[in-house]
């Protein structure tokens, strides 16, 4: 479905829906990725019950192996220039291994975070990708620290303003970085599995 110029589309990230959105609209690449995909199997099978309940839907449990494979995938394939996951922190190596082994990237920045979660303090990271010899290596290491959510998305465009205008999120949730992304007038081509979730992001564009 298009949106106020965003591309966005509802199902198991694993099926080629998102594949497809991404050919039929950009077929020369998306500009950079911003995404938040869920981490952990534990994390992943909970997400499952939640779908099942709020939609009524059964789907074929995804595993963090094949998670990072499709997240990379999506990332290598269709991405020309930078990406950032936010992600777990015992679960990022695993992923910046597969990363490293994409003739595509050029760089990987890893940037531990802590952020607030009820009294509790709790610790992930975003992974920073550079997917171009033709791109500036930006210290993202340094612009990031320190930077916590939709902060963290900020600096980034603040820096890619005026010269991208495409962004991938492949996991919109409830469309907190959708609603950031909107705001700065870029063009967001993603996914989201749950479909009272995406409805809730679609509400914030309005």
């Amino acid at each position: 479905m298009k949106i106020s110029n965003h591309i966005l589309t509802q199902g198991n990230i694993s099926n080629n829906q998102l594949d497809l959105a991404i050919a039929q609209n950009y077929p020369n690449g998306i500009d950079f990725c911003y995404t938040d995909p869920p981490w952990g199997n534990g994390n992943l099978k909970f997400w499952d019950t939640v779908n099942k309940k709020m939609n009524n839907v059964e789907i074929v449990q995804i595993d963090q192996e094949a998670l990072e494979n499709r997240v990379v995938q999506l990332i290598c394939t269709n991405v020309k220039n930078y990406a950032f996951i936010v992600y777990g922190v015992r679960e990022a190596k695993s992923l910046m291994q597969k990363l490293r082994l994409q003739p595509k990237v050029v760089d990987i920045q890893y940037i531990e975070k802590k952020y607030k979660s009820g009294a509790k303090w709790l610790k992930n990271c975003v992974i920073a990708v550079t997917l171009s010899n033709n791109v500036p290596k930006e210290d993202w290491v340094t612009l990031l620290t320190n930077k916590n959510g939709r902060d963290g998305l900020r600096v980034v465009l603040d820096k890619f303003k005026g010269k991208y205008q495409s962004c991938l999120d492949a996991f919109i949730g409830q469309g907190f970085y959708l609603e950031t992304l909107h705001e700065y007038g870029f063009h967001v081509i993603g996914n989201e599995l749950n479909a009272l979730r995406l409805e809730k992001a679609i509400s914030r564009l309005k």
